[in-house]
């Protein structure tokens, strides 16, 4: 874990913005794109698969969602988080950057699909935080037990999600976070990205949201942004920030 002045990376700076994924776009087109290969970004090691949305960004651009992480790291070390519950982890990007970024001394992830799964353990493994990061095979839900599952198209797999049963005959394990997380007066960053179960998860955790200082960032689209800000609003959380779908929240 590494605390510090972050460095500006190549990347990012205008003259090089453009070119270095045009680069690295190519030597990902012509260097065998079926396949997983080892890639370096920010000083994290991830194993993407070229055949992935999220893994081409990693692969290309640096990171997905590239704003969004690091408004949250700021955020973490500005409110002096200690817990970060990774909600819909997919590859572990979040999970593991705040792994090396930030001072959080619990760091929870949870991801049910079972590709997207093996694909966090790897890259938990080939970082060293296979026993930093504690991580759940589990859909954050409003129950605890089991739910019907969509898994996405392998080259979007981050659009994986639970269902109804008239959509899916497989079914993942399912729980109420505060079922499965115990925190009390802690200060705790929450990042969700569970494809439009959000509300539902929601009502799993309100003991948990009511009991801490909580900092959410949580992919909600403008068709479910009213009814999720309205049960917020009665948990005593406002809006404060968006990015995108990426709407921000605290108590």
């Amino acid at each position: 874990m590494t605390v510090g002045v972050q460095r500006v990376a190549y990347s990012r700076l205008p003259i090089l913005k453009r070119l270095i994924p045009s680069l690295r776009k190519r030597r990902a087109w012509f260097t065998a794109p079926e396949s997983y290969r080892l890639v370096k970004r920010e000083g994290v090691v991830f194993l993407a698969n070229y055949a992935g949305w999220a893994d081409k960004m990693a692969v290309i651009h640096g990171l997905a969602e590239y704003e969004q992480l690091h408004f949250l790291l700021r955020e973490i070390g500005e409110r002096q988080c200690n817990v970060f519950l990774d909600i819909g982890a997919h590859m572990g990007t979040y999970a593991i950057m705040v792994a090396h970024k930030t001072r959080c001394q619990r760091i929870v992830a949870f991801e049910p699909d079972p590709r997207n799964y093996a694909h966090l353990q790897a890259n938990l493994l080939v970082n060293g935080l296979i026993d930093v990061i504690e991580s759940k095979p589990v859909a954050v839900s409003d129950l605890d037990g089991s739910v019907s599952f969509v898994l996405g198209p392998a080259t979007h797999d981050v659009w994986s999600r639970v269902a109804d049963d008239t959509e899916s005959t497989l079914r993942v394990p399912a729980a109420r976070l505060d079922s499965i997380v115990e925190c009390r007066a802690q200060s705790i960053a929450l990042k969700i990205d569970i494809e439009g179960h959000e509300l539902r998860a929601l009502t799993g955790m309100q003991g948990l949201l009511a009991n801490n200082r909580c900092f959410m960032q949580v992919e909600c689209f403008d068709d479910k942004l009213p009814a999720f800000q309205a049960a917020m609003a009665r948990l005593g959380y406002r809006l404060t920030h968006a990015i995108g779908p990426d709407r921000y929240f605290t108590n």
